[in-house]
């Protein structure tokens, strides 16, 4: 076997893919390559507000969204969008409670910065976070030692519970928190963990307080809520601020003749219907002009009719000069008729005796038979003698 040792680095042009492959002999078991993904720029994914990344799937670079936008340049967002709620400046509400600890109290203990106060505190933190967090997770945000004072050992604590962006979470916040946490620390079991952490010293709950609510109900977090697209609607729906997108907000901005879509940066933006029958245009869809499958159906049916009247009219014709025909015939064999039933018409002609005289009497039609009589008087002569 031939052993050899090299580097072989191709590059692509196109998409600037380096492969790299190093062998140590001819045997393709003994081969190894390193190929890297193409790296996309943003020339491959023009007007992208998203990430230009390499899909495999279509083998080119596409523009990858975020899960609120879509479209092949991710300009377009979603009808509902989650708000974004400033939780570094909304009031919180807090539990103030003090543990009071069965060891020796150390004057080192009035400065918190102390070695002394730093171990206590950092063994008696975890066990309060546990507890506190366990009352609301959702709401949960931290709990401090604020104060070590004797009498034994008294921790004076604070938890901070957050406004979420829910308004039953809210009223559970405001109405059943203090009561769950009060539970919890007042468990027995939860104190003998804490005691435990202190080699087994006695603790106890001396009081929990919780400050008024700031917050009352959904509402009063408008001042605190942020759409991340300008043109876009703070809105509460279903107990919670959503963004609303104009398209939402104005339902007949394209005056249901086309598809209205969020454009995070221009707005409402129309993508008209068309069809065979009707085209519309414009920046709302308010235009529109007859398609090429009108003109067909119109000049179809006009044609339709115009055959059909033809065929009517040929008709017509056909049909009088048939009747006509028919009339002529009809006539002519009535005048036949009449001819022989007058001339070879024998109902009179009495009893046959061989046609001697006033035996046979010709019947004349339409022929008067009265005779007139005409008196011619004398002419007289004048004889002179």
């Amino acid at each position: 076997m031939f052993s050899t040792t090299g580097v072989t680095i191709t590059t692509n042009t196109d998409h600037p893919t380096t492969t790299i492959s190093s062998s140590t002999d001819v045997s393709p078991s003994s081969q190894s390559t390193v190929s890297t993904t193409p790296q996309c720029v943003d020339t491959d994914c023009p007007a992208c507000t998203g990430t230009c990344m390499f899909n495999t799937t279509f083998g080119r670079c596409k523009c990858h969204c975020q899960d609120f936008v879509f479209g092949d340049s991710c300009v377009f967002g979603a009808n509902d969008t989650s708000a974004q709620i400033d939780t570094g400046v909304i009031p919180t509400r807090n539990a103030n409670f003090t543990l009071e600890v069965n060891i020796t109290f150390q004057d080192a203990f009035n400065n918190l910065s102390s070695p002394q106060s730093v171990e206590f505190i950092t063994t008696l933190q975890p066990e309060l976070e546990s507890l506190c967090k366990e009352a609301d997770p959702q709401s949960y945000k931290n709990v401090q030692v604020i104060k070590l004072s004797s009498g034994s050992v008294v921790a004076v604590s604070v938890a901070e519970y957050v406004y979420t962006n829910n308004e039953t979470q809210i009223q559970f916040v405001n109405t059943q928190l203090d009561g769950v946490l009060s539970d919890m620390l007042n468990d027995r079991s939860n104190l003998n963990k804490i005691s435990q952490a202190f080699h087994n010293a006695s603790v106890q709950l001396n009081e929990l307080t919780f400050q008024l609510p700031e917050i009352k109900d959904i509402n009063d977090l408008r001042p605190y809520v942020n759409c991340r697209f300008s043109n876009y609607t703070a809105e509460i729906i279903n107990g919670q601020w959503l963004c609303v997108g104009p398209c939402k907000t104005n339902p007949d901005y394209c005056h249901q003749r086309g598809e209205c879509h969020n454009d995070i940066y221009k707005g409402p933006v129309c993508r008209c219907f068309e069809s065979s029958l009707k085209q519309f245009y414009g920046p709302q869809c308010d235009l529109f002009h007859w398609g090429p499958g009108f003109y067909g159906a119109l000049f179809g049916s006009l044609a339709t009719t115009f055959l059909l009247l033809i065929a009517i009219v040929i008709a017509a014709i056909v049909r009088k000069r048939h009747m006509g025909v028919w009339k002529r015939s009809n006539s002519f064999h009535r005048r036949l008729s009449a001819f022989e039933e007058d001339f070879f018409d024998f109902s009179d002609a009495g009893n046959h005796n061989l046609g001697f005289a006033g035996t046979f009497r010709p019947r004349l039609q339409n022929v008067d038979t009265r005779l007139q009589v005409t008196t011619k008087r004398p002419e007289v002569l004048n004889i002179n003698p």
